[in-house]
């Protein structure tokens, strides 16, 4: 029996929308996991990568995500069918009425899902990172000044704020079908309301689109969901 480590609470109140997070190595690695056979194209996924720990980490994951694939739509987690769009994208080759989303850090596994609704979620562990050189890569020059900014005046905020506004930006960008390489910079975030421990809710507008996005806390993890607003 699969239980669930975590559920994320980010899309309560968000019609249509469900999304699931939990430790997938953890669960993998568990006496009583029992484990889904992975795809002919999942299994290569797994095979490409160079190190064990890496295959491990991919093949717990991916499990892991057809397991709560299979909860969500009340199926197998065999009949459950991950593709990749032509922009790379996840989608349900069984149902493509449905938009997916599915991130993955440090051992562990988010899904979203949602009912023909443009959707996104991004998951990451706090980890100390070098995190200031990246904000030329991610951010606006507003962002940039403001994060410095932060960082300066509550270090102890600047980790957390960081990793915050990447899951936002990305969580964006997946809703918009772009992903990263659609352009960090465009997404614009109020770096003030970054790093607090509850969350958040906002509204983002990226390339005359409106994104609804909640932001979670749990225990070391920050995530956020992205869903196309309804106006």
């Amino acid at each position: 029996m699969f239980q669930k480590t975590y559920v994320l609470d980010l899309a309560h109140g968000v019609s249509g929308v469900t999304v699931h997070a939990c430790n997938s190595l953890e669960w993998a690695r568990s006496k009583n996991a029992v484990l889904p056979a992975l795809s002919e194209l999942e299994a290569a996924r797994v095979a490409r990568l160079k190190t064990p720990e890496a295959q491990e980490q991919l093949w717990a994951s991916l499990a892991c995500a057809r397991m709560m694939l299979g909860q969500m739509l009340s199926v197998p987690p065999t009949d459950v069918d991950v593709q990749r769009d032509g922009e790379g994208a996840p989608c349900l080759g069984h149902d493509p009425d449905r938009r997916l989303s599915i991130s993955r850090s440090d051992g562990w596994t988010a899904v979203a899902l949602a009912d023909g609704r443009p959707v996104g979620v991004d998951i990451e562990r706090l980890r100390a990172i070098d995190w200031q050189p990246m904000l030329a890569m991610v951010c606006s020059d507003a962002e940039r000044d403001a994060m410095r900014a932060l960082a300066g005046s509550a270090p102890d905020r600047g980790l957390a704020a960081f990793f915050e506004l990447w899951t936002i930006k990305e969580a964006v960008l997946k809703a918009a079908g772009t992903g990263l390489r659609g352009g960090a910079k465009g997404v614009p975030v109020a770096v003030e309301t970054l790093g607090r421990p509850e969350g958040a809710h906002r509204r983002v507008t990226f390339e005359d689109a409106a994104f609804a996005v909640r932001t979670s806390w749990h225990d070391g993890l920050v995530a956020s969901l992205a869903v196309a607003a309804r106006d």
